[in-house]
C-alpha cells in the first residue's frame, strides 16, 4: 500500500519519438539555418527545443536539439521522420553532415516529472546533481543487458512544464522504470499514453499532428518561446516576423471545457470560429477538456457550449 509519505514521481515512456544522430562540422549551422530557435548559442552537453517551418512559417514538427561532443542527437515525431529528413536533405547543400538512422547508443527515452524527480535521481543513483534547463549529465547505470553503461539525463523543460527525460537503449529505459519503482520512498506513477496525453491536454501542451501540423504557425501553438527574432536568415522566418511584427496572428491554441457536446468545428452565429484538435480521455471528466484553436477576434464571445480554461484551473 502506498504510504502517505511518499513522494510522486511521474514517467512516461513515448512510443511515437525517433532519434537519430547528425555528425559533421557543419551539422548544428544547417539546423539553424532551417529553424526558428538560435542554435549557435548551445554548447556541448545542452539541450534545445526548436521548430522547423516551411516556407510559409507553417510547423513541420518540433525538434529537440542535443548538442553533444561530435554530434548530434535530433529528436522528432516518428510519424514526422521521413518528412524532417527529406527537408534537411532539399536545403543541404555540400555541407559536411552525416545522418545516422540506426544509431544504438540513444533508441529510446524516459520522461520524469514531477516535484520530486531531482531527489529521486540523487537517492537512485547516489548522486548530488543539479541540472539547469537545457543541461545534461551522464550517470553510470548497472544494466542487466549490457553491464555497466551510461545514460543520458537531461532537463529539457517541456514548453512550459519542468521536465527531466532519459536517453539510453530500449532494454535499458525498460530496466530504469523498475529500477526507479523499487527506490524507497518514492511512488513512481507510470502512465500510459492516454494518461500522458489528458496530462498535456490540460497543460495546453501542442503535439504532433493534433496541434503542430502544416495548418498552424508556432505563434498561433503558443511556442514564441521557441522563435529567435535576433538570429539569422532561417526559413519561413520572414513570414513569421511579419506575423508578430504586425499583430496578425488570428488563431490561438486553448483549453476548453465542453458544457455539451461538441463537433470537431465550433461555430458563433452560424460562423466557424474554431477546430477542436485534442480531447482528453473518457475517464478524464468524461472528455470534456479539450484544445481547439480559435480566432482570436472570437475568444471574448460568450458562448454556452463551453468554457475556456487556464490549466491550472483542471486541478479542481
Amino acid at each position: 500500500m502506498e504510504s502517505d509519505t511518499s513522494k510522486k514521481v511521474y514517467f512516461h515512456q513515448p512510443c511515437n519519438l525517433s532519434f537519430v544522430k547528425i555528425k559533421g562540422n557543419e551539422a548544428l549551422d544547417l539546423l539553424d539555418r532551417l529553424t526558428t530557435n538560435d542554435l549557435s548559442v548551445i554548447k556541448p552537453m545542452e539541450h534545445i527545443y526548436t521548430i522547423l517551418t516551411s516556407p510559409k512559417g507553417r510547423m513541420i514538427d518540433m525538434l529537440s536539439v542535443l548538442r553533444l561532443d561530435d554530434y548530434i542527437v535530433l529528436g522528432c515525431s516518428k510519424n514526422s521522420l521521413n518528412a524532417v529528413l527529406e527537408w534537411i536533405d532539399f536545403y543541404t547543400f555540400g555541407e559536411d553532415i552525416e545522418i545516422i538512422l540506426d544509431q544504438k547508443d540513444y533508441e529510446s527515452s524516459l520522461v520524469i516529472f514531477g516535484d520530486n524527480t531531482i531527489e529521486l535521481f540523487n537517492k537512485t543513483f547516489d548522486l548530488d546533481m543539479s541540472l539547469l534547463e537545457g543541461k545534461s549529465m551522464y550517470v553510470a547505470f548497472n544494466s542487466l543487458s549490457a553491464g555497466r553503461t551510461k545514460i543520458l539525463i537531461i532537463n529539457k523543460k517541456f514548453y512550459h512544464k519542468n521536465h527531466y527525460e532519459i536517453y539510453s537503449t530500449h532494454d535499458n529505459i525498460q530496466e530504469l522504470v523498475s529500477y526507479f519503482a523499487k527506490t524507497q520512498n518514492f511512488d513512481s506513477i507510470l502512465m500510459n499514453d492516454n494518461n500522458f496525453n489528458d496530462y498535456r491536454i490540460i497543460n495546453n501542451i501542442p503535439a504532433y499532428p493534433s496541434e503542430i501540423n502544416e495548418e498552424y504557425n508556432p505563434l498561433e501553438a503558443g511556442l514564441k518561446k521557441y522563435i529567435s527574432f535576433n538570429k539569422g536568415c532561417y526559413v519561413g522566418q520572414e513570414v513569421i516576423t511579419r506575423l508578430e511584427s504586425y499583430e496578425k496572428v488570428q488563431n490561438k491554441l486553448v483549453l476548453i471545457k465542453a458544457l455539451k457536446p461538441l463537433g470537431p468545428d465550433i461555430t458563433f452565429e452560424d460562423t466557424i470560429i474554431g477546430k477542436i484538435t485534442s480531447h482528453s480521455s473518457d475517464t478524464y471528466h468524461s472528455g470534456a477538456y479539450k484544445l481547439a484553436y480559435m480566432k482570436k477576434k472570437f475568444l471574448n464571445e460568450k458562448n454556452e457550449d463551453f468554457v475556456i480554461h487556464n490549466a491550472n484551473d483542471t486541478n479542481n
